[in-house]
C-alpha cells in the first residue's frame, strides 16, 4: 500500500474519530480506534514517495491535521460536557485529565474548577 492511500486511511479513520466524538457515541469512537492505529502503525513503517505523489500527499496531510485539530476540540467539548453534567448531579469525577483524583473544595462544593467556553 502507498503512503497516499495509507494516508487516506489515516483522514478516514479521523473522520471516524470526529463523527464519534460529535455524536457523542463511545462504541463508534473504539471502532475507529483499530483503523487509526492500523495506519499510523503503516505510517511509521520507511517508504518513498514519488515525485507525482507528493503534492496530493501535502494535501493528505493538511487535511489530517485540520481533522485532528478538530477531533482535539470535540474531545475537549465532550469532556467539559461530561463535568458540566457530573457537577450539575451534585458529583464530581472520579479522576482528572491526568489520572490524578479530581480536586474537591473544603466545604464539599462542586463545580468551582470548571472552564467554561462559549
Amino acid at each position: 500500500m502507498s503512503v497516499l492511500d495509507t494516508t487516506a486511511r489515516l483522514n478516514a479513520s479521523l473522520d471516524e474519530v470526529a463523527a464519534a466524538l460529535s455524536a457523542p457515541d463511545a462504541e463508534a469512537l473504539l471502532a475507529a480506534e483499530t483503523g487509526l492505529a492500523a495506519a499510523l502503525t503503516e505510517l511509521a513503517r520507511p517508504s518513498t514517495v514519488t515525485a507525482d505523489e507528493r503534492s496530493a500527499l501535502a494535501a493528505e496531510v493538511i487535511r489530517a491535521r485540520a481533522t485532528l485539530a478538530r477531533c482535539r476540540i470535540l474531545g475537549a467539548s465532550a469532556a467539559d460536557v461530561a463535568l458540566l453534567s457530573l457537577a450539575a448531579q451534585g458529583r464530581a469525577g472520579d479522576y482528572g485529565r491526568s489520572g490524578e483524583p479530581a480536586p474537591s473544595s473544603p466545604d464539599g462544593a462542586l463545580g468551582h474548577h470548571l472552564r467554561a467556553r462559549l
